[in-house]
């Protein structure tokens, strides 16, 4: 009887370990995968064919954009320009990177030269709302105050910028990438 007991109880215990490892599948995979949300406030672009996706959440927006980057072996079925494409930075609405987001993707790191490698102008219901941003792939970035990298230009941003202050908070139009 007690050998019975033993064997049940291991029975539970494993049945849950299994149970909690399907569970924690389950999430991944689903997170992984997420669909993406017309409605959603965090969006990817292709800086150079203007494909756009928008998600729920932050994590979702570039999880997607680095799955569509990073070890595409469908290349072209998923329009990925090439297998270098890497993410070149990230807009946010609030400072410290807080409310929604727009992460940019282009088809290479930015040069050492610091020549423009991409500009972005952005959509109308983003003039005039970004307050924090973030360059990767080794971009410095530059806010102008109209489209197509017009008007009055910022001093340029090397590092990650949690707060874009005073004078340039909510006024970009198009944004430089070099």
């Amino acid at each position: 009887m007690g050998n019975r007991k033993r064997r049940t109880k291991l029975a539970v215990i494993t049945g849950a370990g299994v149970l909690g490892v399907v569970c924690a599948v389950s999430v991944t995979v689903g997170s992984a995968g997420a669909a993406p949300d017309e409605n959603g406030n965090h969006c990817t672009t292709n800086v150079g064919n203007g494909e756009k996706k928008c998600f729920g959440t932050l994590e979702e927006a570039q999880q997607y954009a680095n799955v569509r980057i990073k070890g595409n072996a469908g290349g072209a079925q998923t329009r990925v320009e090439k297998r270098t494409d890497v993410v070149i930075g990230t807009l946010f609405e609030h400072w410290r990177y807080g409310g929604d987001s727009i992460t940019l993707w282009g088809s290479r790191p930015c040069t050492s030269e610091r020549k423009t490698s991409f500009y972005f102008n952005l959509p109308d219901e983003w003039k005039g709302r970004v307050s924090s941003v973030q360059g990767w792939a080794e971009c410095e970035v530059t806010l102008y105050t109209r489209s197509y990298l017009e008007g009055v230009s910022s001093p340029r941003f090397k590092d990650l910028t949690p707060v874009i202050d005073g004078t340039w908070n909510d006024l970009a139009e198009s944004i430089e990438f070099r």
